[in-house]
């Protein structure tokens, strides 16, 4: 990574947790997530939700996510965290972080007969925020369009 993508890591590394929050979801809601809720604060900073994507008037794709602020490597246990808050109407997980994951992490998020878990960190984050033209509010915490 870049020493730019590193100060946007340490940036959003900083926000205090109902600011890393807002960063949650409004990030969900640029990409097009439809709709987001019960989004909470967990122990240790961590934030959880569920959202679904809306296909139509008669589809909707399910998700559960999960996000963390890190330095370093994620711990291998939220993982399994993320999969046991998955309900059976779930499609996919989304483990956001500013971190690293590690390899039991990335192998767990292919467990067969579970949905799938994207997982997106650090470096991936700064991409999609820089090709989708978003920029974080420091203020709010939210994510919003410069294009």
């Amino acid at each position: 990574m870049s020493s730019m993508d590193n100060s946007q890591i340490a940036i959003i590394n900083s926000l205090p947790e109902i600011l890393f929050s807002n960063f949650c979801h409004s990030f969900f809601e640029t990409i097009s997530f439809t709709k987001i809720g019960s989004i909470q604060i967990m122990e240790d900073g961590i934030i959880t939700g569920r959202g679904s994507i809306e296909l139509g008037i008669v589809m909707s794709y399910h998700f559960v996510f999960l996000a963390k602020q890190q330095m370093g490597i994620v711990p291998d246990t939220l993982i399994q965290d993320l999969l046991n808050n998955m309900a059976d109407e779930t499609h996919k997980g989304i483990f956001v972080t500013t971190g690293q994951f590690s390899r039991k992490t990335k192998k767990a998020s292919k467990t067969k007969g579970l949905p799938p878990v994207d997982l997106i960190d650090g470096k991936g984050l700064i991409e999609r925020l820089r090709e989708n033209n978003l920029e974080l509010s420091i203020e709010t915490g939210k994510v919003f369009s410069n294009g």
